[in-house]
C-alpha cells in the first residue's frame, strides 16, 4: 500500500505494509493527509500545518487533537463513538456512517456537515454559515433552528416530529421516513418528497 502526503512544496509517497496497525509519521508543513482504506485503528500525530484530513473507510475509533488550522474533516465509515472539540477554522465536516452519539459544538465557519447514519438523538446549535445539512438515519427528533444560509437539507429516516417553517423557502430538502405529527399545515409539503 502507498500513503501519499502533500505538503507545500512536494508529494512523498511512503510505503507501508498492508498489515499495519497504524502509522508514526511525524512531518512538518503538511497541508493534506489522505489515509483511506487503510485498515487503521488509530491516527498517527496530526501537525499544526494540517488544513484537510481524510481518514474515512478505516476501523479508526477515536481521533488525535485537531489542528486549528483544519478545514476539512472526512471520519466517514469508521468506528468512531466522539468527536474532539472542532477547530473554528472547519468548514466541511463528513462524519457519516459511524457510531456518533452526539456531534460537538460546532464551529461558526461550518459550511457543510454530513453526520448520515449514526446514533445521533440531538443536533447542537446549527452555525450560520451552514449551507449543507445531511442528518438521515438517525434518532433525531426535533431539529434545532436552521439557519437562513441552508440552501440544501436531507434528514430521511429519522424520527422527526415537527418540520421548521424555514422549509418552505428551501430549494432542496429531502425528508421521507419519519414521523411527522398530524399538522395539516404541513401535510401537503410532505407530499413533494
Amino acid at each position: 500500500m502507498e500513503l501519499v502526503i502533500r505538503n507545500n512544496n512536494q508529494n512523498t509517497i511512503f510505503k507501508i505494509s498492508d498489515d499495519s496497525q497504524y502509522l508514526q509519521i511525524l512531518i512538518t508543513n503538511i497541508v493534506q493527509f489522505d489515509c483511506s482504506s487503510s485498515n487503521l485503528t488509530l491516527l498517527p500525530f496530526i501537525t499544526d500545518s494540517l488544513q484537510i484530513l481524510i481518514c474515512r473507510n478505516n476501523q479508526i475509533t477515536s481521533l488525535p487533537k485537531l489542528p486549528n488550522s483544519l478545514i476539512k474533516l472526512d471520519c466517514s465509515n469508521n468506528q468512531i463513538t466522539s468527536l474532539p472539540k472542532l477547530p473554528n477554522s472547519l468548514q466541511q465536516l463528513y462524519c457519516y456512517s459511524n457510531q456518533l452519539n452526539v456531534l460537538p459544538k460546532l464551529p461558526n465557519s461550518l459550511q457543510e456537515l454530513n453526520c448520515w447514519n449514526n446514533q445521533i438523538t440531538i443536533l447542537p446549535k446549527l452555525p450560520n454559515s451552514l449551507q449543507t445539512l445531511y442528518c438521515g438515519e438517525n434518532k433525531v427528533s426535533q431539529l434545532p433552528k436552521l439557519p437562513n444560509s441552508l440552501k440544501e437539507f436531507y434528514c430521511c429516516d429519522s424520527q422527526l416530529s415537527l418540520l421548521p417553517e424555514s422549509l418552505y423557502s428551501m430549494k432542496t430538502k429531502h425528508i421521507g421516513g419519519n414521523c411527522f405529527i398530524q399538522n395539516i399545515k404541513y401535510k401537503y409539503l410532505i407530499k413533494f418528497f
